[in-house]
């Protein structure tokens, strides 16, 4: 009995030192990237936009940026597009710049027929293997960012917006 206590007890402690090993491991390689929080500098990328070219947070330096993450499937989503439009209407001269993510769909046909039925004028880029949708930590659609003129996120509304938050947001980010 005494040869397999023994073997009981090497087999536990390699498989704890195994455990250990993994954990102590995962922390030090992994990614000390964290979503952007209210505080934060902006998390810069850039992206193919539905336009054409690329477009990104440092094309923007010095102004406020409105970053909605959004999909044509999300009900909440269509539902504060056309207020995103007039915000970007209003507010386009004063330096505000709203940028529309789009999370991944495909066919690209879908999101180009989206914009046409909003008649949508802002920037809509494309996040097709949903990387920066990622690095955001966004989960729940839509899911802005409210960034002011110095690059420092200033509010992550989660979840769908009024028109009357969306202008007070901006108001708030014009007065930073």
């Amino acid at each position: 009995m005494g040869k397999h206590r023994r073997w009981i007890q090497l087999s536990i402690f390699a498989f704890v030192l195994l455990i250990v090993g993994y954990t102590v491991a995962g922390s030090l390689f992994e990614s000390e990237e964290r979503p952007p929080e209210a505080g934060d500098r902006v998390a810069p990328f850039a992206l193919e936009s539905l336009a054409g070219g690329t477009v990104g947070t440092g094309d923007f330096a010095g102004r406020p940026i409105v970053v909605n993450f959004w999909g044509t499937f999300c009900p909440p989503c269509v539902e504060e597009t056309p207020a995103l439009q007039r915000m970007y209407e209003k507010y386009e001269e004063e330096g505000v710049v709203i940028l529309g993510v789009n999370l991944g769909e495909k066919p690209v046909v879908r999101v180009e027929q989206f914009v046409d039925r909003f008649g949508v004028t802002y920037p809509v880029l494309l996040d097709p293997d949903l990387d920066v949708r990622d690095r955001y930590g966004v989960r729940q659609y839509p899911t802005t960012f409210f960034v002011d003129a110095s690059g420092v996120v200033r509010e992550v509304k989660i979840g769908g917006m009024t028109e009357g938050y969306m202008e007070a947001a901006i108001q708030r980010l014009l007065q930073q």
